[in-house]
């Protein structure tokens, strides 16, 4: 209103033997006045923020916490000292191990702080938390990615205390412009510096993430990302046929003395579009009538079996045509015949998986056989997705045989051609025909 006189707010703080006015209340004030007027437990606050900092750390453990035969509780913690790079601690009670655990964390807490934690020294703490939440072939792309932008730099040497948003900015645009990065090279390099800051707040070693408030203008900056050629990424109609009698021929030979059954794992994927990994973990229990339960992988360095699919999504179905039923009972045929038993690994001869490398390695040596480009397991997944759009099968059903979480993933990475050029010419051809 016009004229109104104008109005000012005014805050009162009790000290308990006067009031002050036109005063703003710091945090300290405030807190002293709820504490003293009864309006807040500061014992009690303590006790939570221990909870809920033992709750944190117990959380960021890298190992496993189990209890031992003997009753007592076990896990390990990282000492370089030691020829495997770790020790056991063991205690009475799970509650008198973690509060060993959080003991040791606050005094490498302190350690950190004092020698000034850099992201090159952190880093393979934050590998090995890393590698409990992704999939194998994730954290070995990543260790690719910290070599090639990240290795050898004056940043990542620098205590992590000190790196301002300022300097983070800096070199984030500059090593965009050198390495010309495109959208997926952009995501790769961003979420390396990202999650080990996000891990070094988790560890109390700074209070926020620097890297969150770096804007990047994607649109401007990035390279323009051009998708492969078709031929590079998937098997041709042509190449599939030719890729099953090498794989048949080395099957009936026993070319694989020990992962005999290796062959017939390859066209497997081929008819089902599981990833390596999965198609070593798979085992007759997963049969469901004509379909099968994918479940667990195998990861590639360890061949350890590890329950769940890429993505943390725990399990997915996928139908079994009369092809890959088929596959299974050649499978099952060869174990019996050798004495194996046929009640575990599907395409293992051994109570263990079949090798990871086993089955990498073969499709590498079938491409050389029939003298086309080195094609990877991975392209018979995508040869397996494509088939089923060119299929004209729903894309909601082709996504969930996949296992995506989004079908724009489904058709912007696993849509491609599989005509060979003549195919492509003839098809064109009678498409423009009047």
């Amino acid at each position: 209103m016009v004229g109104a006189p104008e109005r000012r707010c005014e805050f009162k703080i009790f000290t308990g033997n006067e009031i002050n006015y036109d005063q703003h209340a710091n945090a300290e004030e405030i807190l002293s006045f709820m504490t003293s007027n009864g309006m807040i437990d500061l014992d009690g606050v303590e006790t939570q923020m221990r909870i809920s900092r033992r709750k944190k750390i117990i959380d960021a453990h890298p190992y496993s916490i189990y209890e031992g035969s003997d009753g007592r509780w076990h896990t390990y913690v990282k000492d370089e000292t030691k020829g495997n790079g770790r020790r056991m601690i063991v205690r009475k009670t799970r509650e008198d191990l973690e509060a060993c655990l959080c003991e040791h964390y606050e005094a490498d807490y302190a350690k950190r702080q004092q020698q000034g934690e850099t992201m090159e020294s952190l880093y393979e703490d934050w590998i090995a938390y890393k590698s409990l939440h992704v999939a194998s072939t994730t954290v070995e792309r990543t260790r690719r990615d910290w070599q090639r932008y990240y290795a050898g730099e004056e940043i990542v040497r620098r205590p992590i205390k000190l790196l301002t948003k300022l300097e983070i900015d800096t070199w984030v645009h500059e090593m965009i412009r050198k390495f010309e990065m495109n959208k997926h090279q952009w995501a790769n390099f961003r979420s390396i510096i990202n999650q080990e800051l996000d891990y070094a707040v988790d560890l109390d070693l700074i209070q926020d993430n620097p890297f969150k408030r770096v804007k990047v203008d994607t649109r401007r900056m990035l390279a323009p990302e051009h998708k492969k050629p078709d031929y590079t990424q998937v098997y041709l109609r042509d190449e599939v046929p030719r890729l099953q009698e090498y794989a048949w021929d080395d099957f009936n030979k026993r070319v694989h003395p020990i992962h005999q059954l290796t062959p017939i794992a390859v066209m497997f994927m081929f008819v089902t579009g599981v990833r390596v990994g999965e198609v070593c973990g798979l085992r007759y229990e997963d049969i469901d009538g004509k379909q099968i339960v994918v479940r667990r992988f195998v990861r590639s360095q360890t061949n350890e079996v590890v329950d769940g699919t890429k993505g943390n999504h725990s399990e997915r179905t996928v139908p079994l045509v009369p092809e890959a039923l088929q596959l299974i009972e050649t499978a099952r045929a060869r174990q019996r015949e050798e004495g194996v038993s046929d009640e575990g690994y599907i395409f293992s001869m051994r109570e263990t998986p079949i090798l990871y490398s086993s089955v990498t390695k073969a499709f590498t040596k079938y491409c050389r056989y029939m003298g086309i480009i080195s094609k990877s397991s991975h392209k018979a997944r995508k040869t397996f997705i494509s088939s089923l759009i060119d299929g004209k099968i729903n894309i909601n059903t082709v996504r969930q045989y996949a296992g995506h979480v989004d079908e724009r993933t489904t058709l912007n990475n696993y849509c491609y051609d599989r005509s060979s050029e003549d195919e492509k010419y003839e098809q064109m051809s009678k498409a423009l025909v009047s």
